[in-house]
């Protein structure tokens, strides 16, 4: 079975206060299903990440 290759994305935390807001963290992910779907929570807040982008 091979294995999925990761995409690299840019993952921006939004929340306000989180001393992660706006700054952009390139981090390599997997799609969750077809079509992609990409899923990210803030290391720091832990809160969803919405603002999520091809690097």
């Amino acid at each position: 079975m091979d294995e999925q290759e990761p995409t690299m994305m840019v993952a921006t935390c939004r929340t306000p206060g989180c001393s992660q807001d706006g700054i952009r963290h390139t981090v390599p992910m997997y799609a969750n299903t077809a079509p992609p779907i990409w899923r990210a929570q803030c290391g720091q807040c832990s809160q969803v990440i919405s603002d999520i982008v091809p690097a």
